[in-house]
């Protein structure tokens, strides 16, 4: 029997609750040993209960000897969880995430690349020092850097899926979340570790597309972080003219429904989503409200709105 690949999930939420009971599902669950951290003790529990997990921590520091950590938190903790997953995991886990927004978030891993390469090369220096200065015994020349108080840049595999309901939380987990869902997976030259997070993913029942950060940016500013902005705000509306007129829920159909499902969304995980992708976010909200005084200033024509109904559909 192959060995269990070990999978520790950081954040267990909607995201991270849904991989880990796709990959503790039946076809899975000799393959994988899922490993769930998470801040809250309640919500460890509910994971175990719904056997999302095999094993519920409150410390980062048992996901030190993963295969693979996934980081299924908010976009402004991606990157400080990376780094402290770096100074304590083991050299052979690979690490990534499940963030919305990736140039920024590739950025953040550069730089710390970039930092624990200065402190590798500082600390190298140290040592020759030390020795040139015959403060260690002679047989100690060749130093083991390993052992040094630096941490070393792991893989970093970035990756978006593109699941999700609107409903948060542990208890909105499903197993088949990522059944025929694309994951976005953005650039890194390490191959091999992205071979076998792919391999986690495609497990998982997803697809695996291959895009820029840059791309990825641009596009789920208009495909997804958008329409989540444009939901809020109807709601905001909605919940406006709500207070005087009570009436109001009679009216709300379909079409009202479909346009604010996302707008229960969670604000701590979208806020942070917006402020990372605003440039992107910014350009597309320009082009929608361009759109919305073509209509406005249509309103008056009925054949002019049916052009403009029209060009939607073309």
């Amino acid at each position: 029997m192959n060995k269990k690949i070990y999978v520790g999930i950081i954040g267990l939420g909607q995201m991270g609750g849904s991989l880990g009971l796709a990959l503790k599902s039946k076809a899975m669950k000799d393959r994988y040993h899922i490993i769930g951290i998470a801040r809250k003790e309640e919500t460890l529990k509910q994971a175990l209960k719904i056997k999302a997990v095999d094993e519920a921590s409150l410390s980062l520091s048992d996901a030190k000897l993963c295969d693979i950590a996934v980081i299924c938190t908010p976009v402004d903790t991606i990157v400080p969880i990376y780094r402290q997953l770096s100074k304590i995991a083991g050299k052979n886990t690979i690490i990534t995430d499940a963030g919305s927004v990736k140039e920024q978030i590739e950025l953040g891993i550069k730089d710390n690349y970039e930092l624990t390469a200065k402190t590798k090369n500082k600390n190298k220096d140290k040592v020759k020092s030390v020795i040139a200065r015959d403060e260690v015994p002679k047989q100690s020349s060749a130093v083991d850097y390993s052992l040094l108080p630096t941490p070393y840049s792991l893989p970093f595999i970035p990756a978006h899926p593109m699941a999700g309901r609107e409903n948060n939380g542990i208890m909105s987990a499903e197993a088949g979340m990522f059944k025929n869902a694309n994951i976005i997976i953005t650039g890194n030259k390490n191959l091999s570790a992205e071979k076998k997070v792919a391999q986690m993913w495609k497990d998982a029942g997803a697809k695996i597309v291959k895009m820029t950060a840059k791309k990825h940016d641009d596009l789920a500013a208009l495909t997804s972080h958008l329409p989540h902005i444009i939901a809020f705000s109807l709601n905001k509306i909605y919940k406006e003219k709500k207070k005087n007129n009570s009436e109001i829920d009679t009216l709300t159909a379909g079409s009202f429904k479909s346009m604010t499902r996302v707008s229960v969304s969670s604000a701590d995980m979208w806020a942070p989503i917006f402020a990372m992708n605003g440039k992107n976010i910014k350009k597309h909200l320009q082009s929608f409200i361009k759109e919305l005084k073509v209509f406005e200033k249509a309103l008056n024509s009925q054949s002019k709105l049916k052009k403009e109904i029209l060009k939607t559909q073309e």
